[in-house]
């Protein structure tokens, strides 16, 4: 769900607030020791540079579980030596046709994210696992950075919030899509587009 992105006082959420590992100490704030700005004054100039700030609560919006609840520092899974993910759109730039990107014999996931969206970092750790045990999945993502950009015009005009992915069978058709944060209908998704 989008929240706070390019409001009046509010940040955007980043990866600075991720851990360096899976075994990481969380401080009293309940974030990782390690990056937390009120365990390490010192920090809050590297946020605030990123414009990843929550001014109401003088925290970096990455860290500020008063507007995202839903927060998750945890690292992502390493990804297996050749695994298909490509980012395709970096910073909301158009893509005119998805279905150009769509790798034949292979199911593609269209991941519409931005770094700001903890639900987008919880699938991205889903399918990164998925890419660990299977060759036959491509992913490809596209930042959306905010509603304005032309990504999010062309392929979000009727979607409410993030995430959202489209999944193309492995002839490059459009299998499904999928609005908001469920893996169980990811899953299916991607089950019924492997058939195909």
């Amino acid at each position: 769900m989008l929240l706070h992105a390019g409001t009046e006082n509010h940040g955007k959420i980043t990866t600075l607030s991720a851990a360096s590992s899976e075994n990481y100490e969380r401080c009293p704030h309940k974030v990782p020791k390690e990056v937390c700005t009120r365990c390490n004054p010192h920090l809050e100039a590297k946020f605030k540079e990123a414009k990843d700030w929550c001014g109401p609560h003088g925290v970096p919006e990455s860290q500020c579980f008063k507007c995202h609840p839903d927060l998750t520092f945890a690292p992502l899974p390493a990804l297996p030596e050749g695994a298909d993910l490509a980012e395709i759109s970096h910073e909301g730039e158009d893509v005119p046709a998805l279905e150009a990107h769509a790798v034949k014999g292979k199911v593609t996931i269209f991941d519409f994210y931005a770094v700001w969206c903890a639900p987008c970092r919880k699938i991205d750790a889903h399918i990164f696992a998925l890419l660990g045990t299977r060759n036959d999945l491509a992913v490809r993502k596209l930042n959306v950075v905010s509603w304005e950009t032309p990504i999010a015009k062309r392929y979000l005009k009727d979607v409410s919030g993030l995430p959202y992915l489209a999944v193309y069978d492995k002839s490059g058709k459009l299998a499904a899509t999928v609005a908001g944060f469920d893996l169980k209908r990811l899953d299916k998704a991607i089950a019924d587009a492997t058939k195909q």
